[in-house]
């Protein structure tokens, strides 16, 4: 994926077919609302046809569940509507090259028209940077993914990798270096296969889990490339996995002792003149405080889309670095907003609250429309935490249907995500849950039985 300022979207997509003569397909995708892909297959001379007049989806594929399901008892979509198609176009900038597979092919994201981003995750998140272009202000974004690996058979449960080295079970060993070394294989294939895409990564490191990775991402001044490329970072770590045998997962909480896998975002922002307004020479600026503010008021409405699944919520316990609470603090990795160690232009805030789980569009969107509510109406924030904070659901609810019910009260993120799609994503989030409690587990038949 390359930067194409000053093109239009016939001359990008005629420019990259020049240079990959080779490439015979091109596979074009869209983020649904749980995060997951979906996708098509075409033939390489249907690519300049679609720059020029788009293309057209079913329109209740981004409604659908984490399992493919249709809902449309609760997101209104798929059954009585018709399931109509919606148009939709190549986005601008995201063409590139995939290497796994039989054979090399092209990808492109999709962006659905400014008409329909009700439904679209992507646009949402660019509807909410649109906002803070308007106000003279452009974030810069950093993304920070942790998952986990694990032996490919899980019919019984999830199994802890092995490690190739020694031969038996993964050993949680945080920033381990012998192990970067034992699983080097799977991680530069991985890295491989993202610069292929034009996806940038730089540090990896090995985690507290067993079996548990981070690669991180550099800082970002386009937050809407930041999360396409955060997205397809996932698909490239699943897809590498497979191909060795393996699985990745990005779940919130494997298990009950496991390490959680964690998304940590970092923002600052820049003005007209390319100076960060959260720094004051080698101080935090008010702005980074208002900042601080205005993410702890819109927290409790934004938790669905930092936590959506049932599983996110899991990993919310005191210690193993995991706030749970609304809190913040410099240099402290127990807290929901930190503050990282900065100096001169560098400061900015880390929100430590989303699950690797959750959609990065979303938990983009969410973050920096509570930024900006917080900067727009110059909101203080409590004070600061000292020590190990412990639980606190008055301003972070800490089950999914307590964080169905808060962004439905809430009146914060509608103002700036539209609150239509807000509306929309507390239904589909609640229909997932009813899915799965429509359900008798094992568990409740060796209980009850």
């Amino acid at each position: 994926m390359t930067a194409t300022t000053g093109m239009t979207l016939q001359q990008e997509v005629d420019a990259f077919l020049e240079r990959h003569p080779d490439l015979a397909q091109v596979e074009l995708l869209a983020s649904d609302l749980s995060g997951n892909f979906f996708s098509k297959w075409f033939r390489r001379d249907q690519l300049s046809g679609f720059a020029e007049n788009g293309l057209s989806i079913p329109r209740a594929m981004y409604v659908l569940s984490g399992t493919s399901e249709s809902m449309p008892e609760a997101v209104g979509m798929g059954d009585d509507d018709g399931d109509p198609d919606m148009p939709v176009d190549i986005a601008p900038g995201t063409l590139s090259v995939v290497n796994w597979g039989e054979r090399r092919r092209a990808q492109g994201l999709l962006h659905s028209r400014a008409t329909d981003m009700v439904i679209d995750p992507r646009r949402v998140l660019a509807s909410v940077v649109d906002r803070y272009k308007d106000k003279g202000l452009y974030p810069v974004v950093a993304f920070e993914l942790e998952y986990t690996y694990f032996e490919n058979d899980t019919q019984d449960g999830l199994k802890t990798i092995i490690n190739p080295h020694t031969g038996v079970d993964d050993t949680a060993t945080m920033m381990g270096s012998s192990r970067l070394e034992a699983f080097e294989t799977i991680l530069n294939d991985t890295v491989a296969a993202c610069d292929v895409q034009g996806i940038e990564t730089s540090t990896v490191s090995a985690e507290y889990g067993a079996g548990q990775f981070e690669i991180n991402f550099p800082h970002y001044d386009d937050p809407v490339r930041a999360a396409d490329h955060a997205q397809l970072f996932r698909r490239a770590v699943k897809t590498i996995a497979r191909q060795h045998g393996k699985c990745a997962s990005f779940i919130a909480k494997p298990d009950l002792v496991r390490a959680g896998n964690g998304q940590h975002l970092h923002v600052s922002v820049l003005n007209n003149d390319g100076h960060n307004i959260f720094s004051e020479r080698d101080r935090a600026a008010p702005a980074l405080m208002n900042a601080v503010g205005g993410l702890q008021q819109a927290a409790s409405e934004a938790m669905l889309f930092w936590a959506p699944n049932i599983n996110s919520y899991r990993r919310f316990e005191p210690s193993n670095c995991v706030p749970t609470g609304a809190t913040w603090a410099h240099e402290h990795r127990h807290v929901a907003f930190r503050i990282p160690l900065a100096k001169g232009n560098a400061w900015r805030v880390e929100n430590r609250i989303p699950g690797a789980d959750a959609n990065c569009y979303l938990t983009l969107a969410s973050m920096l429309a509570g930024m900006l509510h917080g900067i727009e109406n110059a909101i203080d924030p409590s004070a600061e935490t000292v020590g190990a904070p412990g639980m606190d659901s008055s301003l972070l609810p800490l089950t999914i249907r307590d964080a169905i019910a808060a962004t439905r009260k809430g009146d914060i993120l509608g103002q700036y995500m539209d609150e239509g799609f807000v509306k929309l994503f507390a239904s589909h989030r609640e229909g997932e849950l009813n899915s799965f409690e429509d359900f008798i587990s094992q568990r409740e038949i060796d209980w009850y039985v």
